[in-house]
């Protein structure tokens, strides 16, 4: 509603009209949040439901009271701290690469100009449009003959580094931060030059802290994108004590596991997500209109 009254002019407020649009607005809105939130609150139900009780018909949101054992069963018979363990290795070794990577090249593009420049970006940005699923197999295979400079076809299969490399170079990232470094002001990176500084210095003195914001941005998003990664690492990882959280969720599910535990587990992976949300909620919607304005 705030942002709907920053389109309308005062004085149209308090038109019938107007009021009538802003009210619906809010309205579609509020029932569009309700359908979301129901799957979630289904979720967290059946996690705390009886196990005998479940799928007893008519189905109901309270079954008298809150069942918590298939929450200690979860973190102490399932493998639950390890998954933890791995998805952490894995977001940290994903995120990283990207913001790296995706701010050197970024610069490149944006402030050095180098040869064939426009070209290059034109196939990183092709990238985007190839879906991801057709990548599958040939990373894997890949992964599976790696060529090392100093040990030919090293297997990288159930490895961390075979879960990290293929996704630490992100066409989307170096695309939304060429745009933000575009927007720098050149005349602080000419100073900088004139003073004798060299690009490297300029890049980590000047253009890094100015780009916390959107750095910060594509790192939430690429953690939670990353905390969520399922079919590449169902497909790289065939060692159980190697999977993440999504994988070994699908491999309790796979095992015939009771329903109320694997709804336990859902709902404990979702905790880290929920709580980066609303740590960081005005840096995520900043992100989102800065990269909606891209487009």
């Amino acid at each position: 509603m705030y942002y709907i009254r920053g389109l309308i002019a005062s004085s149209d407020r308090k038109r019938t009209s107007v009021r009538l649009f802003m009210w619906g607005g809010t309205f579609v809105v509020t029932l569009l949040a309700a359908l979301v939130l129901v799957p979630f609150l289904w979720m967290v139900s059946t996690s705390l439901a009886p196990a005998q009780e479940m799928f007893n018909w008519p189905p109901r949101w309270f079954y008298g009271q809150w069942d918590w054992s298939s929450y200690l069963i979860a973190w102490k018979h399932v493998p639950f701290a390890m998954y933890i363990f791995n998805s952490l290795i894995h977001c940290f070794g994903v995120v990283t690469g990207q913001l790296v990577l995706s701010a050197l090249a970024a610069y490149a593009f944006a402030k050095l100009q180098p040869p064939f420049g426009k070209t290059l970006l034109i196939l990183f940005l092709v990238t985007l449009m190839i879906p991801a699923e057709s990548l599958l197999v040939p990373l894997y295979l890949v992964m599976k003959s790696f060529p090392a400079e100093t040990t030919p076809n090293v297997n990288l299969v159930s490895t961390f580094w075979g879960l990290i490399l293929p996704t630490i170079v992100s066409a989307f990232n170096i695309l939304i931060m060429k745009s933000f470094f575009e927007r720098l002001p050149t005349d602080l990176i000419d100073a900088g030059r004139l003073d004798g500084c060299s690009e490297w210095m300029i890049f980590r003195k000047i253009v890094l802290p100015l780009s916390a914001p959107i750095i910060v941005v594509l790192g939430i998003f690429g953690f939670i994108t990353t905390w969520n990664s399922f079919y590449w690492p169902l497909i790289v990882l065939n060692n159980p004590k190697m999977y993440t959280l999504m994988v070994g969720v699908q491999k309790m599910v796979e095992s015939g596991e009771s329903w109320n535990i694997i709804m336990a587990v859902v709902t404990l992976t979702t905790i880290p997500t929920i709580c980066l949300y609303f740590a960081f909620q005005k840096y995520i919607v900043r992100g989102v209109v800065f990269t909606g304005l891209q487009g």
